[in-house]
């Protein structure tokens, strides 16, 4: 008890002015455009469902953004009902990889509790290597080709080769993620634009209001992280 208090004291420190406004504007947008522009809300008796995932799932990219261990939290009640929501959809490999996102809450948060910077109540930032990002990129080219061919001919995937693509880079991004590498927001930026024009193709509009709010995040968290990432390089080259 006395380990859990100490995380949230240590969650609840390091917040600059822009970093509450921008959480809980994005928050406001996403919840009331939810509500306001409802995509076939007669036929979706569990609608409350989609609008839930996306606030969630906004609170959990900035709480990410900023390094905080809370992220993981909301994460994981983003991943339960984005199970329920890209099976409705006919996404299938956005289904798998949040199967497998759901698993990495629980990785990322007990890896993330052991680097926490106690001066900027943050997680550390680093780069990877070339050699990582290599590797990150091989993976995620074969990965893309091979799973959108089988999605392709084996299921009835909406969009078989963007959905691949996102779900092979979120797998690889997640990784980067628990690694606290900043690359990962590159991979976001990219993950958050395949998917606007999935949840568009899908007819789903809060999900897409939600990775629109994503991509705007991924790009600020981005150049935040980038700037972190080079100073603690350095540090640790000392």
């Amino acid at each position: 008890m006395q380990k859990i208090k100490h995380l949230i004291k240590e969650d609840l420190k390091g917040w600059k002015p822009f970093d509450i406004i921008w959480l809980v504007l994005v928050s406001v947008i996403i919840t009331v455009m939810s509500i306001l522009f409802k995509y076939d809300k007669a036929s979706d008796q569990f609608y409350w469902i989609h609008i839930v995932a996306a606030a969630c799932g906004i609170i959990n990219v900035v709480l990410g953004g900023k390094g905080k261990l809370s992220n993981y939290l909301f994460g994981f009640i983003h991943c339960c009902l984005m199970i329920y929501i890209t099976l409705i959809s006919r996404l299938y490999a956005d289904f798998g990889v949040t199967v497998y996102n759901f698993v990495m809450q629980f990785v990322g948060f007990f890896t993330w509790a052991k680097n926490m910077n106690h001066e900027t109540h943050e997680v550390m930032k680093i780069h990877a290597s070339n050699k990582t990002r290599l590797i990150s990129l091989a993976v995620i080219v074969v990965g893309t080709i091979g799973f959108g061919l089988l999605m392709k001919y084996f299921t009835n995937d909406i969009a078989p080769f963007a959905d691949s693509a996102k779900a092979v880079m979120q797998v690889v991004a997640m990784i980067l993620m628990v690694k606290m590498f900043s690359e990962q927001w590159w991979l976001w930026i990219a993950i958050n634009c395949v998917s606007i024009f999935m949840y568009i193709k899908a007819g789903n509009f809060p999900i897409t209001m939600m990775y629109v709010v994503y991509l705007v995040n991924s790009i600020i968290m981005c150049v935040r992280w980038e700037k972190e990432a080079s100073v603690n390089d350095k540090l640790l080259r000392q």
